[in-house]
């Protein structure tokens, strides 16, 4: 698949090829949460296992190609799309690139019949709450952490949830 333009960024599917690139732009975005979380946010072994129940998108960074500014995985399942483990190089944020990624994946979500998509953010990273909330998502529960033996202080996740207009897949 050719990249798509969203929110001036070419976004296109990644390939088994980009795992690495994937791992090292996600523990870098990620980095930032060591606060409260031990270790690597993600490895080969997450990233292969996630592109056999879904898959990334990902933008590179212009001018480098195989380099990644940021990735996004993307799920669908019975009608609602889950957007998962968002992550811009740090160069690049503040940019458009993590707009540009949400955008790209409510776009397929629509495209593939959803009428709901979902995200998991840890509470302790309060930075990220109005960004979502000026996507049009809005907190709908609280979920415990999945892998708790990482986590270095107490701490949950926050669904939130945006209603997408589906529309009928061609």
């Amino acid at each position: 698949m050719h990249p798509i333009q969203s929110h001036g960024f070419p976004v296109r599917n990644a390939q088994p090829s980009d795992s690495a690139e994937i791992v090292r732009v996600t523990n870098r975005a990620y980095a930032v949460e060591r606060f409260c979380l031990e270790g690597e946010r993600t490895d080969e072994a997450d990233v292969s296992s996630r592109m056999a129940g879904g898959r990334f998108l990902v933008v590179e960074t212009p001018g480098a190609p195989g380099t990644l500014a940021g990735a996004v995985y993307l799920s669908i399942a019975e009608g609602r799309g889950y957007l998962g483990t968002l992550a811009v190089d740090p160069g690049f944020q503040g940019k458009g690139v993590a707009k540009a990624l949400v955008l790209a994946v409510e776009d397929r979500c629509v495209l593939e019949g959803c009428q709901f998509l979902d995200i998991t953010v840890v509470n302790l990273r309060k930075e990220l709450f109005p960004f979502y909330t000026r996507m049009g998502f809005a907190a709908t529960a609280v979920l415990p952490f999945p892998r708790p033996a990482r986590i270095l202080q107490p701490l949950h996740l926050v669904q939130m949830t945006k209603p997408l207009r589906a529309t009928e897949a061609p």
